[in-house]
Formats: C-alpha cells, sequence, structure tokens
C-alpha cells in the first residue's frame, strides 16, 4: 500500500496543485467580509473582535448577516471538498485512484486549502476568520457522522457555556478522536487510511486551536465575551 501511495504522489501531483490552488482560492472567498460590505458597507474586521467570521458578523452586524455568512462559508467548503475529489478522478492516472481512498486523500486535501484560504484569504490581505464553519462544511461531505457528532459537542458547550469559542476548540479537539475511531470501529479501514483521516483531522484542529489561542487564554482569565443573542457588540 506504501508503495501505491508513492506512485499516486509521483503520478498525481497535477491533480493534487489544482486541487491545492483552487481550494485556496475558493477558500479566499471570505463570506463575512463581503456580506458585510455589501450590507453594511463596513469592513467587519474593524468591528467586534475583528475576527472575520460568523460570530463576530453576528455580534456586530445581526441575525440576517450571520445567517448568510454561515451558508457562504459551508457552500465553499463543500464546494471544494468536492472539487478535490473530482481532480483526483479526471487528473489523475486510471491505476493512481483506481483505490477510492486516494478520492479521500484529494477530498481532505481540497478541504486543507479552503481552511488556509478562509484564515488567510489571498483578496482581503491575509486577514480572515479562524476556519470552524469551513471545517464543518468539509467535514459534512467527508464524514456527515463524525461532523454531526462534533457540532452535537458544540451545541452543548456553547449551551452550557456560551462561549462560542470555548465550544468551538471543544469540538475541534474531538475531531481527531472522532475520526480515529469511526475509521476503526466502524468503517473497519485499513491501517494508511486510518491514519490518513486521523493526522489530516489532527493537523485541522491543531491549526483552528492556534486560531483560538487568544480566546483560550481569556477563558483561563475570565474575561471571554459571552454570546448573547440580545446584543450585537462582543470582542470574542
Amino acid at each position: 500500500m506504501m508503495n501505491t501511495l508513492l506512485e499516486f504522489l509521483r503520478t498525481c501531483w497535477p491533480a493534487l496543485l489544482a486541487t491545492a490552488l483552487a481550494s485556496y482560492l475558493l477558500g479566499s472567498v471570505n463570506c463575512a467580509i463581503i456580506v458585510t460590505r455589501l450590507l453594511d458597507k463596513t469592513d467587519i474586521r474593524e468591528h467586534g473582535s475583528g475576527n472575520a467570521g460568523a460570530t463576530n458578523v453576528l455580534r456586530s452586524q445581526g441575525k440576517l448577516p450571520a445567517l448568510l455568512t454561515t451558508i457562504g462559508d459551508l457552500a465553499k467548503s463543500i464546494i471544494s471538498v468536492l472539487l478535490g475529489g473530482f481532480f483526483m478522478k479526471v487528473l489523475s492516472l486510471p491505476s493512481a485512484y483506481s483505490n477510492e481512498s486516494f478520492v479521500v486523500f484529494g477530498a481532505y486535501f481540497a478541504g486543507l486549502f479552503c481552511i488556509i484560504g478562509h484564515i488567510y484569504p489571498l483578496y482581503f490581505g491575509f486577514r480572515g476568520g479562524k476556519g470552524v464553519l469551513t471545517t464543518l462544511g468539509m467535514m459534512l461531505i467527508l464524514d456527515w457522522k463524525v461532523a454531526l457528532i462534533c457540532l452535537g459537542i458544540f451545541i452543548v458547550v456553547v449551551a452550557l457555556s456560551r462561549m462560542v469559542s470555548l465550544g468551538s476548540c471543544c469540538a475541534v479537539a474531538c475531531l481527531p478522536i472522532v475520526t480515529a475511531l469511526f475509521h476503526l470501529f466502524v468503517y473497519h479501514s485499513e491501517p494508511l487510511m486510518v491514519a490518513f483521516c486521523t493526522v489530516m483531522a489532527l493537523g485541522i484542529a491543531a491549526i483552528l486551536i492556534g486560531k483560538h489561542w487568544p480566546n483560550l487564554k481569556r477563558i483561563r482569565s475570565g474575561t471571554e465575551s459571552k454570546l448573547s443573542f440580545g446584543s450585537k457588540k462582543g470582542n470574542s
């Protein structure tokens, strides 16, 4: 299997390059910035926490802009993952993608670069969001069971703490664990697939938790803002 993987990487680098480029450019379409500029003629990064994400949009601009941002961020990651799988089939040699696991490889690769594009958008000075919704959209396509479990963890933590940042960190911290458990005991995947999906999930979790590090410091000091639908202001 390892020899097959090396052959895949050798022959399919054009597909991987196209996947990375297309997904990064798509991820760079930051919906929070676009929505607030269209509806309020302002830059969301100049309000609240300065983060270009749905939570800051909700607090600073209201429910409708936040809903539009959520839909956009989910959609672009879903499209990226589908494109990744498509590129693996169209731009790869038949011998390289005969194993369905390599389509999954391309889909994960696409999701990762979409997340990077969202966090560091080319079109907006490399100042974007934190990638939580983008990750959710990716996982809904790659493994909806894992996605819903992590979403459930997020909802429970936010309901108890009213801190979106804490819910996000708990959910993404559980992502590699739940991914590994499902591949091992539910899907009975081959070892390379278990390792690959777990490592990818672990890498994404590390990126997202790193982006939330200032929030975690505020949680520890007791100064983190709590979600309130009655107010549009916040600093998280």
